[in-house]
């Protein structure tokens, strides 16, 4: 028998598992912690019964996950807080590199009408993937629709042109990949055309997220005391993750030693929690 719920401005609608895995989510759960939540509140819920009353279940029910949700909020930010885009498309790259991908970076390529300027190429097994990436600072900030029709016409471009001999990228497929998400439209648009996109929990349980805490490749801004400067001065040495600071030297940073003791230590913690959360 279906459940209906009220909603804040009076009106009701059938009770959505799949809405509240979402709510979930957006409140830093886990996919499957998100799963299992939902089912626990779906067994509770009753005819006539809140949103609002839904989302105190859902608060709740998250305490105590509190853990692996506060941590994954930490690495949300810490994507945002990445820095410049080109800092963010070094990061891509290290991050598919470790997927086995062969990934080369920020090309100029001749299509059938221009050149184009793209972020990069990935190859694996004798794959080709023409990559657009796009970082944002602002979480609530998603990738535009013009986004994804941009990559369309280049990757249509660059195809003609790879069949006139102007370049040599037989590309299979385009992947958008940013720490946010495409927007409805946007979404919409690139499932149609065939353009996939990696972000955060996109597709949704094996996200870019996924991909990070699968290789536990944590960028640097995952540290909650780390300054803009510390940050840039770590990128000027190629340091973009935990596992690299951890790996390094004082003298490979352009930290002072007890500085950089003190951000080993707090990575140390980070790889603690999310062990125990694993």
């Amino acid at each position: 028998m279906m459940v209906t719920v009220v909603k804040w401005d009076g009106r009701t609608e059938d009770f959505d598992s799949q809405k509240l895995i979402r709510t979930l989510t957006r409140m830093g759960a886990p996919q499957k912690v998100a799963e299992e939540v939902a089912d626990k509140i779906a067994q509770q819920v009753r005819d006539g019964m809140t949103t609002k009353k839904l989302y105190e279940m859902a608060v709740k029910a998250l305490e105590s996950h509190q853990e692996i949700v506060e941590f994954r909020r930490d690495m949300k930010q810490g994507l945002a807080r990445i820095g410049t885009g080109l800092q963010f498309e070094a990061y891509v790259r290290l991050l598919l590199e470790a997927y086995g991908y062969e990934v080369s970076g920020n090309l100029v390529l001749q299509g059938a009408c221009v050149t184009h300027e793209i972020d990069g190429i990935a190859e694996k097994d004798g794959e080709v993937i023409y990559l657009e990436v796009k970082h944002h600072s602002v979480l609530e900030r998603y990738t535009p629709f013009e986004v994804t029709l941009s990559a369309k016409a280049k990757w249509d471009d660059l195809r003609a042109g790879c069949e006139q001999g102007l370049n040599d990228c037989e590309f299979n497929r385009v992947l958008i990949v940013t720490n946010t998400r495409l927007t409805k439209h946007a979404e919409q648009y690139a499932n149609c055309v065939g353009i996939e996109h990696l972000g955060w929990n996109t597709p949704r349980g094996h996200g870019i997220d996924w991909f990070i805490e699968h290789k536990k490749l944590y960028p640097v801004t995952i540290l909650r005391s780390v300054t803009t400067k510390e940050r840039n001065s770590l990128y000027k040495y190629g340091i973009l993750t935990l596992q690299q600071l951890i790996s390094t030297t004082p003298t490979e940073t352009g930290l002072d030693d007890d500085r950089i003791e003190k951000l080993i230590a707090e990575t140390h913690r980070v790889f603690t929690c999310c062990q125990a959360n694993s």
